[in-house]
């Protein structure tokens, strides 16, 4: 079960992350083999490169017709014979494709559970190793304040 938690964390840290596999050896506390072997086994560096590729032409798209239709609409003030109806369905385009846009970026940013799960680790490892006594008060204190500063935004 620990190896099925590590190896999810090490995928979205390879693929959504772009860690490097040494760093995702050390985040997750694999060797940098075993993330060698998830790599290769289940084709992480293949769908990485294609969520690279949709994630770049997606936010190019989507910025050039933001900046085709912002344009169009200075063109269209300056412009006597435009007409109202004109101006306010452009207005609403550039309107739906930065809420497009902004929903984008948010969908290929690391999930939260991702980045608390590494979190978790680091910060388990490092008081393990630095003071055991105080381990527990402290994640605890952690996953608090996390949860916390989560509700706000």
């Amino acid at each position: 079960m620990a190896k099925i938690r590590e190896q999810k964390l090490a995928e979205d840290l390879y693929i959504k992350g772009k860690k490097t596999a040494k760093d995702i050896a050390q985040l997750v506390g694999v060797s940098e083999k075993t993330v060698g072997d998830w790599v290769e086994k289940f084709k992480w560096k293949e769908r990485r490169n294609a969520l690279l590729g949709s994630q770049q032409n997606g936010l190019k798209n989507i910025n050039s017709l933001i900046d085709m239709y912002a344009e169009n609409l200075v063109a269209m003030e300056s412009d006597p014979d435009a007409k109202q109806d004109q101006k306010t369905k452009l207005v609403d385009a550039l309107a739906k494709l930065n809420k497009a846009k902004d929903g984008f970026e948010k969908e290929y940013r690391i999930p939260y559970n991702t980045y608390i799960n590494v979190m978790d680790l680091i910060m388990s490892d490092m008081l393990v190793k630095v003071n055991p006594k105080i381990h527990l008060e402290i994640m605890e204190f952690f996953e608090n304040h996390t949860n916390e500063l989560a509700l706000k935004y």
